[in-house]
Parts: structure tokens; sequence; C-alpha cells
């Protein structure tokens, strides 16, 4: 069987049986092809999938690093991609051992997630005009990032039927067709319901819609999150929908909120995965000596 056969059938095996956005297929396909282009370039043949091995492997992480400046998270990214791969090809019995078993991932830098304080937020929600439908619409986007923490995806493929005003939820569907219910606070409910109000007549069941009257699309959400930003003359670099998130999560940290709490919100299903949205704020740590002042 022919290389470009399998990452065919891989990505089919990605789209059925793990139910992977196409953003994150493309991804997949994308370092198999590099991959493949790397062997072809090197041995001057289309490579067979069982003679690739850990030293192949190995030779074409340094490629990526010494040719292309790859930095950590790139290689990891590359890694992980791999490695499912060929955990695929075990599975469907197309060789013996994976070639990325003995290959760890490189040690990432830490960074603290970007996130908007509160005068920030403030100043963005103040930004859309609702006098206007597309206004009354953004707002009611920048509300539920905001104050939900869902992601992009997330927020472009609810419905109508995923809304219950009443018990103020969302039936949100995660990573991996995952079901949670996310909580509205009254802010998140009075911008629905204004938007919904105003929404134009539609067969679309999506809540937020174009000016076609169809499904708002992610890159869409996302240039929405920007002109607002810009607007708000908010000074930070990639204020995205997944910046958002990190405000939501390190607003509810400084509210004390506990971090399996915080977890379950998110819809992560590892605690780690919530960890690098707790870290420590300037602010918590002032008030933590403060509290030394007294030492009676």
């Amino acid at each position: 069987m022919r290389i470009s056969e399998i990452v065919n059938n891989f990505d089919t095996y990605l789209s059925v049986e793990r139910n992977l956005a196409e953003r994150t297929r493309k991804e997949y396909r994308q370092e198999l092809r590099k991959l493949v282009e790397y062997i072809i370039h090197s041995s001057g043949t289309e490579p067979v999938i069982g003679r690739i091995d850990t030293q192949i492997i190995r030779q074409y992480l340094y490629h990526l690093q010494l040719e292309h400046e790859y930095k950590a998270a790139s290689i990891a990214r590359t890694i992980v991609s791999l490695r499912t791969f060929f955990k695929y090809c075990i599975q469907e019995k197309l060789v013996q051992s994976n070639p990325l078993s003995i290959i760890s991932n490189p040690k990432m830098p830490k960074k603290l997630p970007v996130y908007l304080i509160n005068s920030e937020l403030q100043k963005l929600l103040s930004a859309p005009d609702q006098t206007n439908l597309m206004g009354i619409r953004d707002f009611a986007i920048l509300t539920m990032l905001s104050f939900t923490g869902i992601r992009l995806n997330e927020l472009v493929n609810t419905t109508l039927k995923d809304l219950d005003l009443e018990r103020e939820t969302l039936k949100v569907w995660g990573k991996g067709s995952k079901e949670r219910l996310v909580p509205l606070n009254k802010i998140v409910i009075n911008s629905i319901k204004t938007y919904l109000e105003r929404r134009p007549i539609s067969d679309s069941e999506a809540i937020f819609l174009n000016k076609f009257g169809t499904r708002l699309s992610g890159r869409s959400v996302e240039n929405i999150v920007k002109k607002y930003v810009q607007l708000a003359g908010i000074n930070k670099s990639k204020i995205s929908p997944h910046k958002l998130r990190h405000t939501f999560a390190t607003l509810l940290h400084m509210k004390e909120v506990d971090i399996i709490e915080i977890q379950k919100l998110l819809g992560h299903a590892s605690i780690t995965s919530t960890q690098i949205y707790t870290h420590t704020n300037p602010e918590k740590l002032k008030r933590a000596v403060d509290k030394l002042e007294n030492l009676e």
C-alpha cells in the first residue's frame, strides 16, 4: 500500500473514529506530507512505511530544527502528529512498532498566558455599537466568550436547541464530542436575549448568524474579536477568542474558584491542562505578602 493511500485512510480514521475537526486533521496531513517530502528528498524514492525507523525520525526532527528553525512547540506538535499516525499504523497491522515510542517531547518553555485585566475587559465589552444589529450580535459573542470560557469551535457550533435560557445553561460539545453544561451569567443571558429578539429569520439552527443569515464562521469570530480589541485601544498582542478563554479562567482563579471547578467549566480532560490558567498574579502575590503586616 502506497503511503499516500495510508495517509488518506488515516485522515478518514481521524474524522470518523476520532471525530477531529478539519483544521486539526489538516495539521496532521501537513506534518505527514513534510515527512514524506523529506524522505523522498533524502533517498530519492517514496518511503515504505515499514522502513521508517527511529533513526530516520530523529534525523528528520534534527532537520526541522536546523534547516527550518523549529522551536520546541513546533517540534512537539510534529512528534504528537507522527506518533498518532504510527499508532494507527500499528492498529492496522501496517507496522510492528512505533518509531516514536522512545522519542520524548522537548521541554517546553513556560510562558504566562496572555489575558485581559478587569479594566481591559470592560473596555472591550463597551466597544460594540449596540444601536445596530451587528453590534448587538458582536456584544453577545464577546460576553459569551468572556464569561463562559468556551472554545471558538464550541461557540460557532452551538445551536438554538443547545441554549436553555430558563435554566441559564448552554449545552456545549467539546473535544471528542464530550458534552458539558455551561452556566450563563446575567450579562450573557441578557445579551443573548437582546440579540435573539433582533436575530434575522433563518433556516439555520446556529445562534450567531452572518449578514447572509447563515452560520458565522470561526474566522469571522476571530476578526470580530480583533476588531473590538483595536477599537477598545487594548495594546496587548494577539488577543483572540482563546485569549478570552484565558481571561475567563484567570478571573475565576482570582475569585478563589477551586481549580477542579475551573477544569469542569473549561471542559479539560486533565487537571494538568487547567494549571496553565492558574498562574500567579502580581495582585494576588501582593495580597499574600500584605497578610504578613499583622503578625499578632
